[in-house]
């Protein structure tokens, strides 16, 4: 009789359990709707100066690959247009010269064939160098991998960033062979361009360390953490990455853990590519003063 109490405890518990968690993600869901930018429609100031950044950056990133496509941009450059028309008297002074610069380089390579310089300040100090120069990396030194000892040393390395709890719910996948590659990033939106990754990596986050409807973004919250530090790991070693966003439906999540193997208890983060830089200049991609980030 006691276990029969017991396990019919267990089961209310994981019932309500199970409800808390649905009725948050049923908030989540309608704080999105509320909030989130159309993608064809900007409403206020945030989402304009978003998707006018966003659109930059892709000009910036196309002058970035190996063999960027001549002319490009030219829907891309209408949009932005557009945003600096309905926004740019309200948007950062910064962020519309940055949009200039980026109009300016992609006239220079479709008319002239020439890419933009790097752009960049040198740090203050020694200590902020790697923070300030890391930059995402589209072309890499063909056949330049890290050995089993040095992807070892990154991920030691990348593995003392902080987590709730310190549970380290962090999975990385690493992947050498570019058929394989090929087949994952079948199911991933932005790589197109980057002809040759030496080392693909997929970081997952295990849901099992978490516990509770408190909990049910820590994974995403976690695994950007360690995201970065991973990034600063492999910059540390003397290699290059790029970091690949899986913003991606539940569908196109599941498409690519039957392609890996990845069980469904893992959150897929991202992909990174990693390898030697092979000279060429990656995207400045300058930041925005901090006053408009520190609040009072």
């Amino acid at each position: 009789m006691r276990r029969l109490v017991l396990w019919v405890v267990a089961g209310v518990g994981s019932v309500l359990l199970g409800s808390s968690i649905v009725v948050e993600s049923l908030r989540d869901a309608f704080r999105r709707m509320r909030f989130f930018a159309h993608p064809h429609h900007q409403k206020n100031r945030i989402q304009g100066q978003a998707q006018l950044q966003k659109d930059v950056h892709l000009l910036e990133r196309a002058l970035s690959l190996p063999e960027p496509r001549r002319p490009f941009g030219a829907v891309v450059t209408q949009r932005i247009l557009q945003t600096i028309e309905d926004f740019g008297a309200v948007v950062p002074v910064e962020l519309l010269a940055q949009a200039e610069r980026a109009l300016e380089d992609r006239l220079q390579w479709n008319e002239h064939g020439i890419r933009p310089g790097p752009v960049g300040t040198k740090p203050e100090r020694e200590g902020e160098t790697i923070l300030s120069t890391r930059r995402s990396v589209r072309s890499f030194v063909e056949g330049e991998v890290p050995t089993a000892q040095e992807l070892e040393k990154i991920i030691e390395l990348a593995a003392w960033a902080p987590s709730v709890s310190n549970t380290q719910s962090w999975r990385v996948r690493q992947y050498r062979d570019p058929g394989k590659q090929d087949e994952l990033l079948a199911h991933q939106d932005g790589h197109v361009g980057i002809d040759v990754i030496p080392l693909l990596l997929l970081v997952s986050s295990d849901i099992r360390s978490f516990v509770g409807p408190h909990e049910r973004n820590q994974m995403w919250i976690d695994g950007g953490i360690f995201l970065q530090q991973l990034l600063l790991a492999i910059e540390s070693q003397g290699f290059a990455s790029c970091p690949m966003n899986f913003s991606a439906t539940n569908a196109q999540a599941n498409r690519l853990r039957k392609a890996a193997s990845i069980p469904a208890y893992e959150e897929i983060i991202c992909f990174v590519a990693l390898g030697r830089p092979s000279g060429i200049n990656p995207a400045d991609s300058p930041r925005l003063r901090p006053d408009n980030f520190l609040l009072d």
